[in-house]
């Protein structure tokens, strides 16, 4: 059977992989190979207990609260389809359908550690670091929302150690945080890997298995040929296939929409910088709560990231929003300072109204799936989308796990809402939002 992915983000790439192994002839089409923002650029975390939907009780509360301390990390631009997304947004805050989104992702994200070590016994090469995920706070009222956090996770299924610190404890555990750290959480479970490196270890693992890696490509749309199989439309020609697997990130909302059904995804851009730098430098990933920034130890320099503009658009790197994480940042180290101008990378994340993923078979077009719409958690649920997406495009079984993704959810009516954000083969990923990760 011949599958065709388009989109060479983590989530198309685990895919891709899932499938090579499960006997598929495989072919990746993406515009760039080597340069994914969001999943190139993105915090590096493998975090389970993170899944919580953003779109929970009292977000917009907390997000005007910490844009009037000047730590706020949201923003939003005018875009298309910018106000009924928010609208589907307020719909989902509700106290029940956040509950059952967050034991959703849970379900999906159950085992997403030990998953990236598989990989790597598998022949997959990355950077990837098991010191666990620590939770700093600077305040009472933020270790109030550390510890509910925590608490949320653990009554949706959520079942790893944590560790509470007050904030002598917590800089006895990482020496890097500065007086000012009221208190921490560890969850030691939790791990986090280099983004960049596991991007080329997938691609790489891709070609030594057998797959075609195609770059320099633009998708332009999917349709059935006259002996009923699909041929993708791109810029180089027609690829055809038997099965088509959507994940573009962002774009792939105008691949959907052609294929006439609606699946509302807007771009939430974030930022990154990764440097080396003076003083000392943290031991462990460290969520930064009421900044909401996330800090990630890799090795040759430590990354920084966070920023969630809704509605963002293109690649590019802005200097203020830098300046902005660095700043917040600073709040929290001892003594940590850049001492380079370091990597610079924006990403746009494929953001659904109630923050699930999209995951599944398209309606009324045989043969066609899609997973993209990971928002903040491409990295973490990349490896479990794929092994549950493999058996539903081979074989037509459906993992239990994945019903609650399903693209019926929005609809089937096509409309202008999807957003496009780029050329149709470029993905985007995971970096930390209005609960950074």
């Amino acid at each position: 059977m011949k599958v065709v992915v388009i989109g060479a983000g983590v989530v198309g790439l685990c895919s891709a992989l899932a499938l090579r192994r499960e006997g598929a002839e495989v072919i990746v089409l993406d515009r760039t190979l080597d340069a994914h923002g969001a999943s190139a650029g993105n915090a590096g975390w493998v975090v389970p207990m993170l899944s919580a939907p953003l779109s929970g009780p009292g977000v917009l509360g907390d997000v005007v609260r910490a844009t009037l301390r000047g730590e706020g990390s949201v923003a939003a631009r005018p875009a298309a389809g910018l106000l009924s997304w928010t609208a589907g947004f307020l719909r989902s805050s509700g106290r029940r359908r956040h509950q059952a989104g967050l034991r959703a992702v849970l379900d999906l994200a159950a085992g997403s550690v030990e998953r990236f070590g598989e990989l790597r016994a598998s022949g997959v090469e990355f950077e990837m670091h098991r010191r666990g995920l620590l939770l700093a706070a600077r305040t009472e009222h933020g270790m109030d929302e550390v510890l509910a956090l925590v608490d949320g996770a653990r009554r949706a299924g959520y079942d790893g150690c944590t560790q509470v610190h007050t904030g002598a404890g917590a800089r006895r555990l990482e020496p890097a945080l500065s007086d000012s750290v009221h208190g921490a959480v560890h969850a030691p479970v939790e791990a986090h890997v280099r983004p960049e490196s596991v991007l080329a270890g997938l691609r790489a693992a891709l070609v030594a298995e057998g797959a075609e890696l195609r770059g320099g490509v633009d998708v332009r749309g999917a349709e059935r040929d006259g002996a009923g199989r699909w041929r993708v439309a791109t810029s180089t020609g027609p690829v055809p296939a038997d099965r088509v697997v959507i994940a573009a990130g962002v774009p792939s909302a105008t691949l959907l929409r052609d294929l006439g059904v609606r699946v509302p995804l807007l771009a939430g851009k974030g930022y990154s910088v990764t440097a080396c730098g003076t003083g000392t430098v943290p031991v462990h990933a460290v969520k930064l709560l009421e900044a909401n920034l996330a800090c990630s130890p890799f090795d040759g320099g430590l990354r920084l990231s966070g920023m969630f503009e809704l509605g963002g658009r293109g690649e590019g790197v802005r200097s203020r929003a830098l300046r902005r994480i660095q700043a917040g940042a600073a709040r929290y180290l001892r003594d940590w300072r850049p001492a380079e101008t370091g990597l610079r990378i924006g990403g746009l994340r494929p953001s659904t109204p109630d923050s699930l993923p999209v995951i599944g078979a398209v309606p009324g077009r045989d043969g066609v799936f899609a997973a993209t719409g990971h928002g903040t958690l491409g990295l973490t649920l990349a490896p479990a989308t794929a092994a549950a997406l493999a058996p539903l495009v081979l074989h037509g079984v459906l993992a239990p796990e994945l019903a609650p993704f399903a693209l019926g959810r929005f609809g089937q009516r096509a409309t202008a809402a999807a957003v496009s954000a780029g050329p149709i083969s470029r993905t985007s990923d995971v970096a930390p939002t209005p609960r950074a990760r």
